[in-house]
């Protein structure tokens, strides 16, 4: 039985330009890697970057109240998720410059040019990425190192690193077996395992890495279940020894050691035929 082709979302030279450009300004390691990548998956991951990095933006900007950020999230989310797109967002929800406004149109108009099956597993993954956005303004409403927050247990971070990464490994893989005909699989589950794997590993990557940048601003990620056993109250984490913390991140870091496994073994599946996937899924971990 012929397996019939995807369709193809169609980006001219000049809108494959401006989102280079924009990758560029905004990530230089994933500028890196989506560039590489045949058209036919460049379009659709790279405008799903560019949303999600401007999401991001929306949250982490200190200067926009927790009620505004959420209503951004939600309309913004609203917009990229749903059958029908908004062409009439309200810009007072979208941002505080005519040029963020100005931006989010111009992605949703990329958007437009994407084929319905790349469209849906865009608006999938964002509507994860945007789940786990909001849980993460839920449990850190504040930016207080007097006031430290902390996730409960290891099962509340693993549904984090699942939302903000996994579901990113996850949507990679959906469009390479969408549109390279050399990874149909019989099953291809494993393969997702993996994937979802490696996107958690670059989370809990993150996450140790901006640990101590993130106490400054009363978040801990490692969950409370974590620190009681090392006899840590979250309260305390700024005062801890780094021998102390060290202990605390070191269950991160081996869960992430393991994660890192599986990506690389994730990588093998890609077949020596496809090159620039291989190097793209690669490059990350450079």
């Amino acid at each position: 039985m012929k397996i019939p082709k995807a369709n193809k979302s169609k980006l001219n030279n000049k809108e494959k330009t401006n989102i280079l450009k924009e990758l560029k300004m905004v990530s230089r390691s994933f500028y890196l890697t989506l560039r590489i990548l045949p058209d036919k998956i460049f379009a659709p991951a790279g405008v799903a970057y560019l949303i999600a990095r401007y999401i991001d933006n929306i949250v982490d900007d200190k200067s926009i109240p927790l009620n505004l950020k959420k209503s951004h999230l939600y309309k913004i989310r609203e917009s990229f998720t749903t059958n029908i797109i908004n062409d009439n967002l309200d810009k007072s929800l979208i941002g505080n410059t005519e040029k963020s406004y100005t931006r989010i149109l111009a992605y949703k108009d990329l958007f437009s040019t994407l084929s319905s099956e790349d469209q849906n597993l865009v608006s999938k993954v964002l509507l994860e990425i945007t789940d786990g956005m909001i849980f993460e303004l839920k449990i850190f409403d504040k930016y207080s190192p007097s006031e430290f927050k902390s996730l409960s247990t290891y099962s509340e971070l693993d549904n984090y690193i699942y939302k903000i990464a996994g579901s990113v490994g996850e949507f990679f893989t959906e469009l390479i077996l969408l549109h390279e005909q050399k990874l149909k699989l019989s099953n291809p589950d494993h393969l997702f395992e993996m994937a979802i794997d490696f996107g958690k590993a670059l989370q809990l990557t993150n996450i140790i890495r901006d640990f101590k940048t993130d106490l400054i601003e009363g978040k801990c990620y490692l969950p409370e279940t974590s620190l009681a056993n090392c006899n840590i109250h979250p309260d305390d984490l700024l005062k801890c020894s780094q021998d102390k913390i060290a202990i605390a991140l070191s269950e991160l870091l081996q869960l992430a050691i393991q994660y890192y496994s599986n990506a690389s073994i994730y990588i093998l599946y890609i077949p020596k035929s496809c090159p620039r996937l291989r190097l793209a899924a690669l490059w990350p971990l450079l």
